[in-house]
């Protein structure tokens, strides 16, 4: 589904790789870091071939390859919402290579976000410590994703 021409359509509509920082994005990162508690937080675009970083916080990349994306998930599940306490239990994760070497990711929470139905990106958490949340903190995460993805829209909009 990553290769999805639809879906690499949609995200080339928004106009929003491979673009300058934006504050209200890296405002959204750091809300989720606070809530979470977290020492990484991100929004990530994912094109064919790689995870792009809009904004992060507490990683030094600026993006990834499709081979290492933790969010690779959203293309086998339908569930808006993903976290995994410990990744070193999740047979999904266990043997990633940034769970299994540095910086050894032991957390991850991720919502995905869609313009037009379309799987464009995810918010997403990470911790290098196996890490628990409240229903309090995942209703953080979907808002942050929900405002996330109404800037996207927004964004698709004005390109047309």
């Amino acid at each position: 589904m990553r290769k999805n021409p639809a879906r690499l359509q949609q995200l080339q509509q928004l106009a929003i790789l491979d673009t300058a920082a934006e504050r209200v994005y890296d405002d959204l990162t750091r809300l989720l870091q606070e809530s979470l508690a977290v020492p990484i937080s991100m929004v990530n675009l994912l094109d064919a071939e790689r995870d792009w970083f809009k904004s992060c916080v507490g990683f030094p990349a600026a993006e990834s390859t499709a081979e290492t994306s933790f969010c690779e998930v959203f293309f086998s599940t339908a569930t808006d919402l993903v976290v995994v306490e410990d990744t070193t239990l999740d047979p999904r994760f266990s043997l990633h290579p940034l769970v299994a070497g540095p910086p050894h990711i032991r957390f991850y929470a991720a919502a995905r976000l869609t313009v037009n139905g379309q799987t464009v990106g995810t918010l997403c958490a990470y911790d290098v410590q196996p890490h628990q949340v409240t229903q309090a903190q995942l209703a953080d995460l979907q808002a942050l994703a929900n405002s996330a993805m109404q800037l996207m829209a927004a964004r698709g909009t004005s390109a047309e």
